[in-house]
């Protein structure tokens, strides 16, 4: 025992020393530690935020849950499924990558949209992010709660004893003879109405009388078109264009009345190639046609200045045209047609 003494004495120096050494190693492991847990819970950031903190009862609130990170860790945003704290679920969003910053950092999120049917000051609870970071190391982020103030419908000064309850049944009177009086007005109302308006009919009919009505001849409009066009002396009024696109109209029109030929709706080419497949006119006749529309085509799109003798001749064509065409041996159709008599 004195032996232990002495060497203690001797060495104590020594074994003070060790002992310090010794303590300042474990704080610093200590502080390396908590240095290191300080740099993981800071590799994941979490934040929630609302579009809205002040809502009424029922209205609906956007919920947008967003984390940041850095390096290789996966995220997942949970489901909140159907209500969360004093809040329905009513739409959950998909997680989705909102940016990537040149630092490496990356930032995803996740919007919810709720309501709340509960008046008051509510408050929205943290939510938990689970992240796993490197395949192996897990960890939770928290959010912060929000509160949100849900105003009732109520305007201030309104009480709810305003709302007053159903008024009870009100008994019927059994007394049927005033219903019988209603359904006999009824009745007699409507025999009233139809014997009105059959009285109106009978007479519309009995002043409506029959008036025939000749319908001209496809040559017959077509005469008398081009007879109108010579009074009005376009060409020597300068209306040299005009002058050829209503002689074009009326001999295109006339076609078509006559051999049942899409003349007007069509360009000169597209009627030129369906006249060259029918048997409806002659060699000559088509031969004709194709010179006239060439003619009228110059003046119309082509600027060119035809002189008064030019268009005299274009007036012929078109007369030509028509008395060599023209149904002579078809009888007048007549349409009957019902007037009204004044």
């Amino acid at each position: 025992m004195a032996t232990i003494e002495r060497l203690v004495c001797r060495y104590r120096t020594l074994i003070l020393l060790l002992a310090i050494c010794t303590l300042l190693f474990g704080a610093s492991s200590l502080a390396a530690n908590a240095s290191e847990n300080v740099d993981d819970a800071a590799t994941v950031e979490v934040t929630a935020s609302v579009d809205k903190n002040d809502v009424t009862i029922g209205d609906k609130i956007k919920l947008v849950i967003q984390v940041k990170w850095q390096g290789n860790v996966n995220i997942k945003i949970p489901d909140l499924g159907d209500s969360i704290g004093e809040f329905s679920v009513k739409n959950a969003g998909e997680t989705k990558e909102i940016a990537k910053e040149k630092d490496g950092s990356r930032i995803v999120e996740r919007s919810y949209i709720l309501s709340s049917y509960r008046t008051g000051l509510q408050t929205i609870p943290s939510m938990k992010i689970g992240y796993k970071e490197d395949g192996s190391r897990e960890g939770v982020a928290v959010t912060d709660e929000i509160e949100i103030n849900i105003k009732g419908i109520l305007t201030e000064g309104e009480e709810a004893a305003d709302i007053r309850d159903i008024a009870p049944p009100v008994d019927v009177d059994k007394n049927y003879k005033r219903l019988f009086q209603w359904i006999s007005t009824g009745v007699a109302a409507i025999l009233l109405c139809f014997s009105v308006y059959w009285l109106l009919k009978k007479r519309k009919k009995a002043g409506r009388v029959q008036t025939e009505v000749v319908k001209k001849l496809p040559h017959e409009k077509a005469y008398e078109l081009l007879e109108i066009l010579s009074k009005e002396n376009l060409i020597e009024q300068g209306l040299v264009k005009e002058y050829y696109y209503r002689i074009t109209n009326i001999l295109r029109h006339y076609i078509e009345d006559r051999f049942g030929l899409s003349a007007p709706e069509r360009t000169t080419e597209e009627f030129l190639v369906e006249m060259a497949y029918t048997n409806k006119l002659n060699n000559e006749h088509k031969k004709l046609i194709q010179v006239f529309l060439g003619k009228c085509d110059m003046v119309k799109y082509a600027k060119y200045g035809p002189s008064l003798l030019e268009s005299k001749e274009t007036y012929h064509l078109a007369k030509r045209l028509i008395d060599e065409t023209k149904a002579e041996l078809e009888e007048k159709k007549e349409e009957v047609m019902i007037v009204e008599a004044k």
